[in-house]
C-alpha cells in the first residue's frame, strides 16, 4: 500500500499530487453543471447550440489524445501539468468576468469547451506518465485506482454541491471555485520534490508527423489496442455529447430545478466510485483485457433508463440509477 509500504518522500509527493488532483476535480465537477446551466439559463442557448458545445469538446478529445500525449511524451510533465492548471484557471474565470460585463457570448462558452479539453488532454497525459517517476512501479495500480476512485468521488461530490452554489452565487459565481481550484492544483504540483528525470529524448530520424500519428497507427494496428480505442472513442464520444444536452433535457423537458440536476450529476457518480475501487479486484479475477471487455460492454445499456424517464419524483430516481449504472461500469473501464 502506498500509506505504508513505500519511501515518506514518495508517499508526501503522491499525497500532494493526489491532494491537488482531488480540489481540481471538485471545482471541475462545479463547473461541469455550472456551464450548462449558464449556457441555458444566461445566455439562453438552444438544444443545438447546447449541443454543439459538447460536440466540440468530444471532437477535440478524439482529434487531439494521441498527438497532445506524443507531444507530452517528449517534454517534462510537470511544467505542462502547471501551465495547463494556469490556462484553465485563466479561460474559466474569463466567464464570470464576461459576464459581469454583459459581454458573454455562446462563442465565448465554445473557446473555453475546446481550450479545456486540450488542457485537460495535457494535464491527464503528464500526470498519468509522471506517476511512474513518484510511485514505484509494484505500486502504480493501487495508485491508479486511488487517483480514479477519488476522481468519482469528487465527481459525486461536487455536482450535488454545484446545485446550491448556483442558489447561493447563480451559475456564473460557481465557476469562480472552478477556476481556484485550478489555481490549488498548480501550487500543488509545485511542490513536489522528488526530482522529475529527464523527458525521453526524440528519435532524430523520426518525422514530427510520423511521430504525431504514431500512437493512432499503434492502437489501430494492435490486435487488443484496437478494439479498446474504437470503444473509448465511441463512449466518450457519446458521453461527452450527451453531458450537455442532458442539462437541456433535464432542466427543459423534465422541468428539473438546479439542485435536483445538480443531484443527477453528481450522485450517480458514487457508481463510479466504488467502479474503480473494485477494478483491482476484476483485473485479479479476469485479468486486464477480459475485465476492460466485460465492464466497458456492461456500461452502456443503462443509459436506455434516461430516455425513458418522466417528470417527478419517478423520473429523477430512474435518470439517477440509470447514470449510476453506467458511470459503475465507466469506473471499473477506466481503471486497469
Amino acid at each position: 500500500m502506498i500509506s505504508s509500504q513505500t519511501h515518506p518522500q514518495e508517499r508526501r509527493d503522491f499525497r500532494r499530487l493526489w491532494s491537488g488532483s482531488t480540489v481540481s476535480q471538485l471545482g471541475s465537477a462545479v463547473g461541469m453543471v455550472a456551464l450548462p446551466v449558464v449556457a441555458v439559463t444566461v445566455i439562453h442557448a438552444s438544444a443545438f447550440q447546447v449541443a454543439l458545445l459538447a460536440a466540440l469538446t468530444a471532437v477535440t478529445t478524439a482529434l487531439l489524445a494521441f498527438p497532445l500525449g506524443t507531444y507530452v511524451e517528449f517534454r517534462r510533465k510537470r511544467p505542462i501539468m502547471i501551465a495547463t492548471d494556469l490556462v484553465r484557471f485563466a479561460g474559466i474565470a474569463s466567464v464570470p468576468v464576461a459576464a459581469a460585463l454583459g459581454a458573454l457570448t455562446f462563442v465565448h462558452l465554445c473557446v473555453i469547451a475546446v481550450v479545456n479539453a486540450s488542457c485537460q488532454i495535457a494535464f491527464n497525459a503528464a500526470a498519468q506518465s509522471h506517476l511512474k517517476a513518484l510511485v514505484s512501479a509494484p505500486h502504480l495500480i493501487e495508485a491508479n485506482s486511488r487517483l480514479e476512485s477519488t476522481r468519482w468521488l469528487s465527481i459525486s461530490v461536487g455536482p450535488s454541491a454545484a446545485g446550491a452554489l448556483i442558489g447561493l452565487l447563480s451559475a456564473v459565481g460557481s465557476l469562480v471555485i472552478d477556476a481556484v481550484s485550478f489555481l490549488f492544483s498548480a501550487l500543488a504540483i509545485r511542490t513536489l520534490r522528488t526530482p522529475e528525470p529527464p523527458a525521453p529524448v526524440r528519435e532524430a530520424h523520426v518525422s514530427r508527423r510520423e511521430e504525431l500519428f504514431a500512437g493512432w497507427r499503434f492502437a489501430w494496428r494492435h490486435p487488443a489496442l484496437r478494439p479498446m480505442l474504437v470503444s473509448w472513442v465511441t463512449f466518450a464520444g457519446a458521453s461527452s455529447m450527451a453531458a450537455a444536452v442532458s442539462a437541456v433535457y433535464y432542466l427543459r423537458d423534465l422541468g428539473f430545478e438546479p439542485w435536483q440536476y445538480g443531484l443527477i450529476m453528481g450522485v450517480p457518480s458514487l457508481g463510479g466510485f466504488a467502479g474503480a475501487r473494485l477494478a483491482p479486484r476484476l483485473v485479479a479475477r479476469l485479468g486486464a483485457v477480459r475485465g476492460l471487455w466485460w465492464a466497458s460492454m456492461l456500461r452502456g445499456p443503462w443509459y436506455f433508463l434516461i430516455p425513458a424517464a418522466l417528470p417527478g419524483t419517478l423520473g429523477l430516481v430512474m435518470c439517477g440509477f440509470g447514470f449510476g449504472m453506467v458511470l459503475l461500469f465507466a469506473g471499473a473501464a477506466n481503471s486497469p
